[in-house]
């Protein structure tokens, strides 16, 4: 008897086919398939995060000490503790 894939679109079939596959799997089969899936999406995961950590730029203290110092009735006792704050919340050395 011939497969039957009226009312099925193109992208139903391939679930379809996919799932019968994994139904026919034997329980080591099936334990191992979904091991490797998982092991698979931690590493394209852990892979992500490190491309879009080195994707930041740097934060240039020093430059942002110099446009804030230039704003009126800002002397240089406020700008050493905005720049404390800065270093703090950024976890940046020093580097003005």
């Amino acid at each position: 008897m011939a497969k039957r894939n009226c009312g099925r679109t193109v992208d139903e079939s391939r679930i379809h086919e996919k799932a019968v596959k994994m139904r026919k799997m034997t329980d080591e089969q099936l334990v191992r398939y979904v091991e490797d899936r998982v092991e698979k999406a931690r590493s394209e995961g852990f892979n992500q995060g490190k491309k879009q950590k080195t994707k930041q730029n740097p934060v240039n203290i020093a430059g942002i000490i110099n446009e804030i110092g230039n704003v009126k009735d800002i002397g240089a006792t406020k700008l050493a503790d905005i720049k404390t704050i800065l270093e703090k919340h950024l976890e940046v050395g020093a580097s003005a």
